[in-house]
């Protein structure tokens, strides 16, 4: 069977595992399933990190990504667009972390479809992917060292974490800032290119996701950081764990800098 874009004859089976890799509305629930059955939290990370990319590969290796050319279809924008704010509203009303990072992942992922056809580069469209994979893998490393530790990585019975777990708490916020394409971090100028690729007219709809994002990560640091303790006592994260992630988290604001200097310069 052939699925027709603008013109251009496309194979559905190609679009649907696509669309399961590197999520895309119907078919991100796939990609979600996959992620839930990976075993444990670091299986969790390297899944969210490599099957977006596999997607990515099949569109490019198959000529799918270009056959589109620069005008890409007005149903596949706003589809993009769509699962971008679908998933950034679960995400606001959610409280487990591991969920968080999975919904968001997905929200951010999403926005390469925006980009079909736009950048000729394999290794440009593998840093975007990146941008949005990179801070979800973190999250669910860190949900996985909250539910180590405490049971569950559910913040809504017991917040006010920073007072028992200060180190996890800070990593935690600043990974959710990451993920949320605050300014410095790669993602952010990601999200620029893909406001370039929107005719004026879709951007209200661009601004709604980031208005969704502020929203989610807000409600995600008050449950965190807020209110008062009421769990078992427990062990912060080593300093040795802290210090790597902080790292990562370092490196990865560096690599935002330099993205946003070429941007500028460009």
């Amino acid at each position: 069977s052939t699925l027709c874009y603008g013109g251009a004859e496309m194979d559905i089976i190609i679009w649907i595992i696509a669309g399961a890799l590197l999520p895309w509305f119907p078919f991100s629930w796939i990609f979600n399933r996959l992620l839930v059955s990976a075993p444990g939290a670091w299986a969790r990370a390297l899944t969210v990190i490599v099957l977006p990319q596999l997607g990515l590969l099949l569109l490019l290796k198959s000529g799918a990504w270009y056959v589109l050319g620069q005008e890409m279809p007005t149903a596949l924008r706003a589809l993009a667009l769509f699962t971008a704010i679908f998933y950034a509203y679960r995400a606001a009303g959610t409280r487990d972390v591991q969920i968080w990072a999975r919904f968001m992942a997905t929200s951010g992922l999403s926005l390469t479809w925006l980009l079909v056809g736009l950048l000729p580069q394999h290794w440009d469209m593998q840093l975007f992917v990146l941008a949005w994979s990179i801070p979800a893998a973190l999250m669910l490393i860190w949900a996985g060292v909250l539910t180590k530790k405490t049971g569950a990585s559910y913040l809504g019975l017991s917040g006010g974490f920073a007072r028992v777990l200060p180190r996890l708490s800070v990593l935690i916020s600043l990974t959710a800032l990451a993920a949320t394409a605050t300014p410095i971090f790669p993602n952010f100028f990601a999200l620029l290119q893909a406001m370039e690729s929107l005719p004026i007219i879709w951007m209200p709809l661009l601004l709604l996701v980031l208005l969704l994002w502020g929203w989610t990560v807000g409600r995600l640091l008050q449950d965190l950081l807020f209110g008062i303790y009421h769990g078992d006592a427990v062990h912060d994260l080593s300093v040795a764990g802290t210090w790597l992630g902080g790292l990562t988290l370092g490196v990865f604001a560096l690599v935002g800098i330099f993205w946003g200097g070429i941007w500028i310069i460009n």
